[in-house]
């Protein structure tokens, strides 16, 4: 994700607050149909959304510990991190994908619709289980702004499509093609952070 805007209270007022216990709530029943599909369907292919999940909170933890505790600071740097390991993971799924078969009828709607290529699933519950910690780290400290947020709706959405995908096992590599965005997106958050290195620079002489 790019850049998270920082809010100060989600939108001010009952509005803020009704809008965060819905997203709270949204992410709750996320979190416990996922769980039922692991755990009681035995859906063990699902199991790297949890550990993408838990991946990025360690990593937001060891950020907070070493680097920075500004809320703010420590979600873009993880938001840097999932783009990354995402571009690198996509890359790595096309180049398989054209290495054992080139790039022959690689944007067919057969191929994208009911495909899977090697190692796509994974990668798309991985980035799942980021959006999953993202919505929730964006709650608790409030990185957002508007009435109705656009950014947690925003990946609200992303879990929806994501997950229903991933239950029934279509359109996994049209979603992969989507995540091909990260390979951008990380190179946007590194301008902020550069952007942000040298505003501060420029205000400490």
């Amino acid at each position: 994700m790019p850049p998270h805007r920082a809010g100060a209270g989600g939108g001010g007022g009952g509005g803020g607050r009704d809008a965060s216990a819905f997203f709270a709530a949204t992410l709750v029943l996320w979190a416990v149909s996922v769980g039922f599909e692991i755990g009681a369907r035995g859906r063990r292919e699902l199991a790297p959304v949890a550990a993408g999940f838990a991946f990025f909170q360690a990593a937001n933890s060891a950020v907070r510990a070493t680097v920075s505790r500004d809320p703010l600071l420590v979600n873009t740097a993880v938001s840097l991190l999932h783009s990354s390991l995402t571009s690198a993971s996509v890359i790595f799924v096309l180049v398989n994908r054209w290495h054992n078969k080139d790039l022959k009828n690689l944007f067919e709607h057969e191929e994208l619709f009911g495909g899977t290529w090697v190692g796509a699933y994974s990668a798309l519950c991985f980035s799942c289980g980021y959006f999953a910690y993202d919505q929730l780290d964006m709650l608790r400290f409030r990185l957002y702004s508007g009435w109705i947020p656009g950014i947690l709706m925003h990946h609200l959405i992303l879990l929806i499509c994501f997950t229903l995908a991933l239950y029934r096992n279509v359109t996994i590599n049209y979603l992969i093609l989507t995540l091909v965005c990260e390979v951008h997106l990380s190179l946007l958050v590194l301008g902020h952070f550069n952007f942000v290195d040298k505003y501060s620079f420029r205000h400490l002489k």
